[in-house]
């Protein structure tokens, strides 16, 4: 029998407050304590086995102690909590969806009344940065987000996320594959050296999948892009800089595969096509951009809720992305959008 509407209605307006215990969860590693007893357990019995690896310090300053443990509480590791403790970066992911969208969201009716409800946000005005305005952190406010998260020391758990997110739907070759997309045509090309740019590529893992799955592709044949100061040295690649949001042109000309994976959705609409336009200067006749964003689609609405507000992007559909690619001398020449995953689409020359 289903609950009654009021109360389904409850259980999902008021998530919000809950979510905001995430990252108090995260911190005092309570998901990982759940599974490495493995067995269900009193609040005492988490404290305790916690308490085991602290210093008397931290006991003493720990806010567990500030709160009454419930008589007969027990609590067990699921599926989610495994899944949480054996992939490291989803309880980063956590951390970041209970953190800085949490805070813009709060800001979202505000900014909205205050401005007459001017849409769409530009990505230096979003909701966040008018929430630091309205805090009185004005240097803050004039920062695009990531920025704000870099200077708050957040980036490196946003790129330990980045790494693994919340699970892959397997190693990119194989994935696409299964999309239907002919991966070999497209990386055994012959009409440059340069086979695969990933423009915002993060820690490489794209690249080290595609090296894992076609062997013969050699360092300078892999270039990765980024402007991450965080990211750090990575083996097997060939790494540039490159600030796709400054004035300066994509620097690899020619390549086979320009590749932006969960890059489009983070910008608004002006800025993403400025993006698609400079690599589009950059292609060759023959050159392919491969983009990799998930679908717009009712799975996944609360994410495409996130990033209007933290950055002012979008998740995109088939028609976006074709009124994107003629405004750049681009057409869309493959795309497929799964229920659950990333989708791909491919553009090339007019």
């Amino acid at each position: 029998m289903s609950p009654p509407d009021g109360a389904v209605l409850a259980a999902t307006v008021t998530v919000t407050a809950a979510l905001s215990f995430v990252p108090v969860a995260v911190y005092f590693d309570l998901f990982s304590t759940l599974v490495k007893v493995g067995k269900p357990v009193t609040s005492q019995q988490i404290t305790d086995t916690r308490n085991v690896d602290r210093s008397p310090e931290e006991i003493e300053q720990s806010p567990l102690w500030l709160v009454n443990l419930v008589e007969d509480d027990v609590y067990e590791a699921n599926s989610i909590t495994r899944h949480m403790h054996s992939l490291p970066s989803a309880q980063h992911g956590a951390l970041h969806f209970t953190t800085e969208p949490m805070f813009s969201g709060a800001f979202l009716m505000r900014k909205l009344i205050d401005s007459k409800f001017e849409y769409p946000f530009k990505a230096l005005d979003t909701p966040t940065q008018y929430g630091y305005m309205l805090l009185g952190e004005h240097e803050l406010a004039k920062e695009h987000t990531y920025s704000i998260m870099s200077r708050q020391g957040r980036m490196d758990s946003f790129n330990q996320f980045m790494v693994g997110k919340f699970g892959k739907f397997g190693k990119m070759p194989e994935r696409v594959k299964a999309l239907g997309y002919d991966l070999d045509s497209a990386v055994t090309g012959t009409q440059s050296p340069v086979v695969w740019v990933d423009i915002g590529g993060g820690r490489g893992e794209m690249l080290l999948e595609l090296k894992e799955a076609y062997p013969c592709l050699d360092t300078s044949a892999l270039v990765l892009q980024e402007f991450n100061p965080d990211i750090g040295s990575v083996p097997e690649v060939t790494q540039m800089e490159w600030n796709f949001q400054s004035e300066t042109p994509q620097p690899v000309k020619g390549a086979l595969n320009y590749s932006l994976t969960h890059i489009f959705h983070n910008l608004p609409d002006l800025d993403a096509l400025e993006l698609m336009q400079k690599v589009s200067r950059a292609m060759a006749p023959y050159s392919r951009l491969i983009i990799q964003e998930f679908t717009k689609n009712k799975a996944y609405g609360k994410m495409h809720a996130t990033m209007i507000t933290l950055y002012g992007g979008r998740l995109r559909a088939s028609s976006e992305w074709k009124r994107l690619a003629a405004l750049c001398g681009l057409k869309v020449t493959f795309e497929a959008y799964p229920a659950a995953g990333e989708g791909l689409i491919e553009m090339k020359k007019l």
